[in-house]
């Protein structure tokens, strides 16, 4: 994929005329990066169940798997009236057990369920840490451990950068990822583990009640990001690099300079001085940039080099023939003088462009 520029600026380059290589029918250019996820244990707790104690659970477990009744449980366990009594008393209360002791009620039968499926499971969740961006109106993601649509995160992968003001302490970054979760349950839980599906009811605006999320970082060996295809993008923004994009990189250029000069031992007064031509070809973008800032010194990191092996002499050649069709019948009589430099193209792109990009069927998206 290759595009020749040429203009008569040498710093800034309004498109004149240009020669694409490929068609259109190709498609823009894509540029893989990753969006940084970090890997927590997230611990579930049902709150009434966290208060009852191992009695409590087993006489809920026994009644549901088995059919039991209380005296049942009393006769296999041989536990005294004075050891069982309180317990019954309380799960009848919590409306669990019926007034008759012989099974559970239908709240019950979703508490048995809650603590042989749900109560204190530990679920391994990579989540991004973007919550501390100045705009915390965006969309957030999550995705399960071993989700396959994961990309190890090497030191060749362009990466989203986190927000400056992200919490590199633990405790406190694990406390912005549950306050994250506080006003999501109803949408979060049932995608993360299936088993809540069987639950769902109308009581939606009692599940902030009736649960306890908690995070801890989890040690990993591996780093893991969403994959992301941006598109290259035309660069229309001031020449001024805006502080509010979160990401920047750079696309390779090779330049041709081609400068005029009055043939030597003659005095030709009557003639103009010619500008320099300069002529722009990328082995990256597919597309013809109206707006070219052609930076010569970037970071390291932020460069996006040209897949396979870039054929410089064979570009550089493909760029003379190129050029001498804009060399006019007036400026064949002038001296040529033709270097060539290379540089760089900027491409930036704020969080939302980023993320508006995330196609991930395995990805937990959750709405702003």
């Amino acid at each position: 994929m290759s595009d020749y520029i040429e203009s008569e600026f040498v710093d800034e380059y309004q498109t004149d005329s240009a020669i694409k290589e490929h068609s259109d029918v190709h498609g823009s250019d894509i540029v893989n990066v990753l969006l940084p996820l970090k890997l927590y244990e997230m611990t579930i707790k049902h709150r009434v169940l966290a208060e009852l104690g191992e009695l409590s659970h087993f006489i809920l477990s026994v009644m549901g798997k088995y059919d039991l009744t209380v005296q049942d449980i009393e006769e296999v366990t041989r536990l005294s009236e004075i050891q069982i009594r309180p317990v019954v008393d309380r799960m009848k209360a919590l409306k669990f057990i019926s007034d008759s002791e012989s099974v559970l009620t239908e709240t019950g039968k979703r508490a048995a369920f809650i603590l042989e499926y749900i109560h204190n499971k530990q679920v391994p969740l990579y989540i991004d840490q973007n919550y501390a961006s100045r705009n915390n109106n965006h969309d957030w993601f999550i995705a399960v451990e071993g989700e396959n649509s994961l990309r190890e995160i090497s030191k060749r992968c362009f990466i989203v950068p986190l927000p400056q003001n992200a919490r590199f302490n633990p405790i406190e970054d694990c406390f912005k990822q549950s306050q994250r979760f506080q006003n999501n349950y109803f949408e979060i839980l049932p995608n993360i583990l299936p088993e809540f599906n069987q639950i769902l009811d109308d009581s939606n605006a009692t599940w902030k009640q009736e649960w306890d999320v908690g995070f801890r970082s989890h040690a990993c060996d591996k780093s893991m990001g969403i994959p992301i295809d941006l598109e290259l993008k035309n660069f229309v923004e001031a020449k001024e690099k805006s502080n509010e994009k979160t990401l920047r990189l750079y696309t390779e250029l090779l330049r041709l300079k081609v400068k005029f000069s009055l043939p030597k031992g003659i005095d030709f007064k009557e003639f103009e001085n010619i500008k320099p031509k300069n002529f722009i070809y990328s082995d990256n973008d597919q597309r013809i940039y109206d707006y070219i800032d052609f930076e010569v010194e970037v970071d390291e990191d932020k460069r996006l080099y040209s897949e396979g092996l870039f054929n410089e002499k064979e570009s550089a050649l493909d760029l003379l023939a190129h050029s001498i069709a804009f060399i006019d019948e007036d400026a064949q009589l002038y001296s040529r003088e033709n270097s060539f430099d290379k540089g760089w193209q900027l491409h930036e792109y704020s969080y939302e462009e980023v993320i508006g990009s995330i196609k991930n069927p395995g990805i937990i998206r959750i709405k702003a």
